[in-house]
């Protein structure tokens, strides 16, 4: 029965692994195709460091924690909605775990599965209410960002060219129109697919239920509206935490100019080709930035402080992990 069963499971896990190792390869060839490019430049910027505030870095490191902090408070409500009450305290440690393992997974969904799984079996939270809050969530983080992205278009369409800007706005537009495909299933005939393909008829029973919990937020639009505010509170202290990097660097670009830049970032970060968007990230605020007239080693300089602020977030939700036993009798995933 062993032998069985080992013949059975390793050929995906090696197809795992190899996927593992190249989307590596991936994060490590994007990152080191950007500072080969402008290596050249990059004594001129390390001997100007010295006349720099690292105030502004701590700053950034601050705003991003409590960017966090607001987004737990999105999902709170939220839950609440669902009569779940559940301490801040937990939820903010559970989503700073789950930001952990959004940056050791191709996309963010690694931070949202670790959240869902969290609340299941430390609170008992039912999954089907469980996917439906985080989903909603998901789905008023997307909102929100594309409504700082369309309003960016006033003051950035003049660096890109209104063609380059109508086709990266399509990307949020075509997530809300996927959105509304799953929550529409009679209008779309998403029944219709589940009884064709085979595979997917297993799982239409838990979408039938996380569509059911996901119906009961129609009359509840005081949480929804209170979720989305926060979203929009939170997504501004992220834009907040990327321009106290700019400051430091002495970049000489608009605060609305953020509107656009980390909406489109986070977009492009969450096409799962590498780690937690490492190297995707990067060359995609080099581009941008740019498109903003910022010189080529700054604007490399900016990616990388960006990846020093994720990766440290990242890590004190490692470390958050690691202690969690201290403060709460939790099942863990690994």
């Amino acid at each position: 029965m062993s032998d069985d069963l080992k013949t059975t499971t390793s050929p995906k896990s090696k197809k795992e692994k190899l996927f593992t190792f190249l989307r590596i390869f991936i994060s490590l060839l994007l990152l080191s195709f950007l500072v080969i490019r402008n290596w050249g430049n990059f004594g001129e910027i390390l001997g100007i460091l010295r006349n720099y505030n690292a105030f502004f870095i701590a700053a950034a490191l601050l705003f991003y924690v409590l960017g966090i902090f607001v987004e737990m408070l999105r999902w709170e409500i939220l839950l609440r909605a669902n009569n779940i009450y559940i301490s801040k305290a937990f939820l903010f440690q559970s989503v700073f775990i789950g930001y952990f393992y959004s940056n050791i997974f191709p996309t963010n969904i690694g931070g949202d599965i670790y959240r869902g799984y969290d609340i299941h079996t430390n609170k008992n939270v039912p999954n089907d209410k469980n996917v439906s809050s985080i989903v909603v969530e998901r789905f008023i983080g997307m909102l929100s960002g594309t409504i700082y992205l369309v309003i960016s278009f006033f003051s950035v369409y003049r660096f890109f060219g209104i063609t380059f800007v109508v086709i990266l706005s399509v990307l949020p537009v075509l997530g809300l129109l996927l959105f509304f495909i799953l929550i529409r299933p009679d209008v779309f005939k998403i029944n219709v697919i589940f009884k064709k393909i085979k595979f997917l008829s297993k799982f239409e029973g838990r979408y039938n239920d996380f569509l059911k919990n996901f119906k009961d937020y129609k009359n509840k639009f005081r949480f929804i509206l209170y979720s989305f505010i926060y979203s929009m509170i939170g997504q501004m202290v992220f834009f907040i935490s990327y321009y106290m990097v700019s400051r430091y660097l002495k970049i000489e670009i608009s605060f609305f100019s953020f509107f656009f830049i980390i909406p489109v970032v986070i977009i492009v970060s969450n096409i799962p080709i590498s780690i937690g968007g490492i190297g995707i990230r990067e060359n995609t605020i080099f581009l941008l930035l740019s498109k903003f007239g910022v010189e080529p080693a700054i604007a490399t300089f900016f990616s990388l402080l960006i990846l020093f602020v994720i990766i440290a977030t990242a890590l004190l939700g490692g470390l958050t992990y690691v202690f969690k036993n201290i403060f709460f009798k939790s099942k863990t995933v690994i």
